[in-house]
């Protein structure tokens, strides 16, 4: 009798110690959400001049994918061109890093191969939560 009621004491133990550890672990699988966005160093002219188009790469994790808005601005021979476009959200957040298309529309005027200013910026609701700025080199494929 007294070893039927120590396995029933052993097996009530070991459960009570089970219900922590695995609430534990379920709740640090979640994580906290985390975007991180990376402008490249180079986006290549549509033959007009009119578009750029970036590849950017995101990494996000424990999220809902966040449109990602590139603006850019260059300087030629005194003359300002400048130009925004967003990303869409069809990509996934899986902790890995992705290349996600952004086209930029110049406003005004025309961008030129060269130098130019870009802000990337990741937009979570109302509230930035990644942004990213450099200057990139502009480029026309032969």
């Amino acid at each position: 009798m007294t070893r039927a009621l120590w396995m029933i004491a052993a097996a009530a133990a070991a459960a009570a110690l089970a219900v922590p550890v695995a609430s534990t672990t379920s709740a640090s699988g979640v994580g906290t959400p985390a975007i991180v966005v990376t402008l490249p160093a180079r986006a290549e002219l549509s033959t007009t001049g009119k578009g750029v188009r970036f590849r950017l790469a995101v990494t996000c994790s424990n999220m809902s994918a966040a449109p990602v808005t590139v603006h850019l601005s260059q300087t030629r021979s005194q003359t300002q061109v400048s130009g925004s476009g967003t990303s869409g959200t069809s990509y996934t957040c899986n902790g890995r890093t992705q290349k996600v298309p952004v086209i930029v529309v110049a406003s005004s005027g025309r961008f030129n191969a060269g130098g130019a200013t870009a802000t990337a910026t990741a937009t979570c609701g109302s509230m930035t939560c990644a942004t990213d700025t450099r200057n990139v080199q502009l480029f026309s494929k032969a």
